[in-house]
């Protein structure tokens, strides 16, 4: 009686929980309080989507579950976003393990980190089951994910977006830094002859492209701008005169091979030293007639580039808006007009490049080496061909060999976008002949129908 009383006494009370319930932490509470609120912003589903692309590496989650955080996001309607409406995802485990890629262990880890980051709400059926997703009937909750958690999340989202844009910079400054230091410093090894600078040298230029952390970075540069101090003490100590002492020459020459002078006469050999027989070619004479010519000529590599090397990637191709709204269905969407101009068709197509899985950065890498037209045309080349079926398999990764022979003029747009041209045309051409042919049948069936 005693015992059982002490141990009822030192036992902790643990909360009850049953199988299939979701533990609600204080966060995940938190953020469901939060949905009555009125948000700060509402921004676009593609405008979400890509902020979430370009801090993959940067959230307070890990790469995997932005990748499945981003994947739903893509997976809501565009209109969910608008101030009214609310982004919800409705599916089975199973449907987001296919769309996902994932076990259902690691879904369910997924959710569970997103939740407590507080990028979605989880909204279980009734009394706090998960079980099965069922869609509710008007005025009942529907069960699900709710994805307006991001739009709480949207301040914090763009300050993180910036300090992630100044921190590229920094690792794209110091990464040049290193690099301009590397050419000096290897010459400098070069002349003075130590290998094991340069080959250090070398070890810090290849680490500079594997490091994305500043701290690293700067670490790497301070090594390197070390070496070149070192090398040039080297070089200013190895320049120094020193005394120079010149030995005796009765202490390096024997007297039979000490060298004759011209005490001791001219050398006795057996042949001729006539110097009438030898010719003398008069190179001196006519030498300066032929070198002014020379430094009077053009180069023959000029510094100034080519025509070949600006000329545009369109090579002379005209294409007005609507040839663009024809050979991409999924332009339309974006432009607000029927007839755009073309800041409304490159507006377009910097939404439409997120949809096809262009990443921001290569977007603007593009607009600064292509142009901004130029870079919507490729976008819109590219969606053209996904909506004809075609295949590709790293987008992001195409995109950005298609700006890398851009900027060394070996990108032809005129060849695809006559090509998508002739495939419309061909596609038009069809569907008028099958417009006519089913036109003459249901002609000849009325007229073979009794009155």
């Amino acid at each position: 009686m005693t015992l059982s009383s002490g141990m009822e006494a030192v036992a902790p009370s643990l909360p009850l929980s049953r199988r299939g319930r979701r533990r609600l932490s204080l966060s995940m509470l938190a953020a469901r309080d939060e949905l009555t609120t009125p948000p700060p912003a509402c921004p676009g589903k593609w405008d979400v989507a890509n902020v979430l692309k370009s801090l993959r590496g940067c959230l307070p989650v890990s790469r995997a579950a932005a990748a499945t955080l981003i994947v739903m996001v893509e997976k809501t309607r565009p209109e969910d976003w608008e101030p009214l409406g609310t982004p919800f995802i409705y599916a089975h485990n199973a449907t987001l393990m296919g769309w996902t890629g994932l076990s259902r262990s690691a879904l369910q880890r997924h959710i569970r980190e997103l939740a407590e980051a507080r990028f979605l709400v989880p909204q279980d059926g009734r009394n706090g089951q998960r079980g099965r997703r069922w869609q509710g009937q008007d005025g009942e909750m529907r069960v699900g994910f709710n994805l307006a958690a991001l739009r709480y999340r949207w301040p914090e989202l763009l300050a993180l977006a910036d300090q992630a844009r100044q921190n590229r910079e920094r690792i794209q400054f110091l990464r040049t830094a290193i690099a301009d230091l590397n050419e000096i410093v290897r010459a400098r090894a070069e002349c003075l002859g130590q290998d094991d600078a340069a080959t250090e040298a070398a070890r810090i230029m290849l680490a500079r492209l594997r490091v994305r952390r500043i701290g690293t970075l700067e670490g790497l540069y301070e090594a390197m701008v070390t070496l070149h101090e070192t090398l040039d003490r080297a070089g200013k100590e190895g320049t120094q005169p020193h005394p120079v002492e010149n030995p005796d020459k009765s202490e390096r020459y024997t007297p039979k091979v000490r060298p004759m002078g011209p005490e001791n006469g001219a050398h006795y050999t057996d042949t001729k030293n006539i110097q009438s027989s030898y010719e003398v070619v008069p190179v001196a004479a006519t030498g300066r007639k032929r070198i002014e010519p020379m430094r009077r000529a053009e180069p023959e590599f000029p510094d100034r580039p080519s025509a070949e090397t600006g000329r545009s990637a369109l090579r002379g191709f005209k294409g007005t808006a609507l040839f663009y709204l024809e050979i991409c269905a999924g332009l339309r969407e974006f432009c607000t007009s029927a007839r755009p101009s073309s800041e409304d068709l490159i507006v377009g197509a910097e939404y439409l490049s997120g949809r096809i899985g262009v990443s921001h950065h290569a977007w603007g890498q593009a607009c600064v080496v292509l142009g901004r037209l130029q870079a919507a045309i490729c976008v819109i080349m590219m969606a053209a061909r996904l909506e004809r079926g075609a295949i590709i398999h790293r987008r992001d990764a195409y995109f950005r060999a298609l700006v890398e022979r851009g900027a060394t003029s070996r990108l032809y747009l005129d060849r695809s976008l006559y090509a998508l041209r002739d495939s419309r045309s061909r596609e038009t051409g069809m569907l008028v002949e099958a417009g006519i042919m089913r036109s003459r049948s249901q002609t000849s069936q009325s007229r073979g129908k009794p009155a």
